[in-house]
């Protein structure tokens, strides 16, 4: 029988998200998000052409469940660096309560397997980046409008920085179960931001 796409979905999306997530958009097969979605072949390119298709529209959903809520401290309207402090501790504290060994970040767990060939999926690999690098990009200039002394290219570069330590930081989530090691970075890095903007050498 048919399965009924009104209702699957977005249960196909969840399953499927959970599976790249976990697994990796280049590991897993058609015949793997066969098994860990319960839909079948048919029913899958049903809804998407293909597996890229399928994994895209799970970057999407990504954005949308995890990331938005997530970043929301540092997005929110006249963030400072207390947005990007809240920021890492509440994802440190999911960490924690997982009991270490995370899974990492879905874009950047992908980010280290992509294919040179694949611009579409690196375009949305780097719309992400370039989200993370606004938001913190935006912190940086309303803490530089108050107490700071960094030029326009200056906050460019650092809000870059502090998007690939990010990515870093949680791509080592997934080697360790140690929060305080995580914790201890998290701070370092809060700290060096604080640096900088007061003029500090570096």
């Amino acid at each position: 029988m048919p399965r009924a796409k009104s209702h699957s979905r977005e249960q196909l999306l969840d399953s499927a998200l959970s599976t790249f997530w976990k697994t990796g958009y280049h590991v897993v097969s058609m015949g793997d998000l066969v098994r860990e979605t319960g839909v079948s072949r048919a029913g899958i390119y049903s809804d998407f052409s293909g597996k890229q298709d399928l994994f895209h529209a799970c970057l999407d959903k990504y954005q949308e469940i995890v990331v938005t809520p997530a970043f929301a401290p540092v997005e929110a309207p006249g963030a400072g660096l207390d947005g990007i402090r809240t920021y890492l501790s509440n994802l440190l504290s999911r960490f924690e309560t997982a009991d270490g060994f995370g899974i990492g970040c879905l874009v950047g767990n992908t980010l280290t397997q992509i294919a040179i060939e694949d611009v579409a999926t690196r375009e949305k690999l780097l719309k992400h980046c370039d989200r993370l690098t606004s938001g913190f990009r935006k912190v940086l200039t309303h803490e530089t409008s108050q107490n700071g002394t960094l030029t326009t290219a200056e906050i460019d570069d650092l809000a870059r920085y502090t998007m690939i330590s990010v990515q870093g930081l949680w791509s080592y989530a997934r080697l360790t179960d140690d929060v305080a090691v995580l914790r201890a970075y998290s701070d370092n890095l809060v700290t060096s931001l604080e640096a900088r903007l007061r003029g500090a050498s570096h």
